[in-house]
């Protein structure tokens, strides 16, 4: 099963977003940006979903990280406004506006369906909410 990691500070857009996610039939995990590097160690998510509730600062932080420990992991993040889509020199995230549900759902599948793992399936439903 393909698994879609949630990152963002606050817990009710994270839960919000996990729910319209699992309509991919992904698995969903849900974390805060300080467990999010410790999370995808421990298990490597298909994708990265980083929302706008984190700064820009800790976006860029985390994507950086992420595509240098991960490089076959997808990253998505989620903006309010168009000019914070992408990170200074981050070319290789993608992004989609927070306020767009059905583009966070079309863009996340056709992330999954990229992941290196995308013969997994994408029609089982399932989340875990992970604290750290």
């Amino acid at each position: 099963m393909s698994t879609v990691l949630l990152v963002g500070d606050d817990e009710f857009l994270l839960e919000t977003r996990a729910a319209v996610v699992r309509t991919t039939g992904a698995e969903t995990l849900c974390c805060r940006s300080d467990s999010a590097l410790e999370i995808q160690q421990r298990r490597p998510c298909d994708v990265v979903i980083l929302c706008h509730s984190l700064s820009e600062e800790m976006r860029s932080g985390l994507c950086r990280l992420i595509h240098s420990r991960w490089p076959k992991t997808r990253i998505l993040v989620l903006s309010s406004i168009r000019a914070q889509y992408f990170p200074d020199g981050v070319e290789f995230a993608d992004a989609v506006n927070s306020a767009d549900p059905e583009g966070l759902v079309l863009r996340t599948i056709e992330l999954l369906r990229k992941a290196p793992s995308s013969e997994k399936s994408l029609n089982g439903f399932s989340s875990i909410r992970l604290r750290a």
